[in-house]
């Protein structure tokens, strides 16, 4: 198993942005949705009130590819 370094991007509608320059490390590629869920969570909490509606999280592997966009909307409705 080739563990890898992912990127998890916050990213606004307005241009707003909150970049994972350190990334982390994860063994589990088909964990990365939950990993994800956990980002935005994470700034949802530390920024109660705001709207979250145009937010994503834009996960990107070493190499800058994108692997994954997860809508903070669906975090905060289960989806």
């Amino acid at each position: 198993m080739t563990v890898q370094r992912y990127h998890f991007h916050c990213v606004g509608g307005g241009g707003d942005a909150v970049f994972d320059l350190t990334g982390r490390w994860v063994p589990r590629p088909r964990t990365l949705g939950q990993q994800a869920d956990r980002t935005a969570q994470a700034l949802m909490n530390a920024t109660p009130g705001m709207d979250w509606t145009d937010w994503l999280v834009d996960v990107h592997d070493a190499r800058g590819r994108r692997v994954l966009v997860r809508a903070c909307v669906d975090v905060l409705c289960g989806r």
